[in-house]
């Protein structure tokens, strides 16, 4: 039923879906994420793993409706298919990073208007240009 090009898909790219899919709950468990948002990544890792097993099905049944002519996955393929999964774990990673990252600023910033340390831009520090023509 496998051919190796598709065990090879499936074996390189499935630790991918199961790091991705516990690394959205691991991130819910920690408060860094929402429900609804830690819901959507599972669902979606969920969905990358399910497609990863019904490539070679839904290739063989088009071949068997003369609905491709196209030629089997090569190396290549799994290749390209690898990076772009490894890509959007990266991705999902740094946006979970900047999310992180931007509620501390703001946790910060909220800290120093607080005790009254941050007084904000003054206007005395604008350079004041005169382009008026004489």
């Amino acid at each position: 039923m496998w051919t190796s090009k598709y065990f090879i898909l499936v074996a390189i790219n499935l630790p991918l879906v199961i790091i991705g899919t516990l690394g959205a709950i691991a991130s819910y468990k920690t408060r860094r994420t929402s429900k609804k948002k830690s819901a959507v990544q599972v669902t979606f890792w969920i969905a990358v793993g399910i497609g990863l097993f019904l490539v070679q099905p839904a290739y063989n049944a088009l071949v068997k409706n003369n609905l491709t002519d196209s030629p089997p996955m090569s190396l290549f393929d799994v290749v390209l298919l690898t990076l772009l999964l490894f890509s959007l774990l990266l991705i999902k990673n740094a946006n979970q990073r900047i999310s992180v990252l931007n509620a501390k600023l703001s946790r910060m910033h909220e800290d120093m208007v607080i005790s009254g340390e941050w007084q904000g831009p003054s206007r005395l520090d604008v350079p004041v240009r005169d382009d008026r023509p004489d």
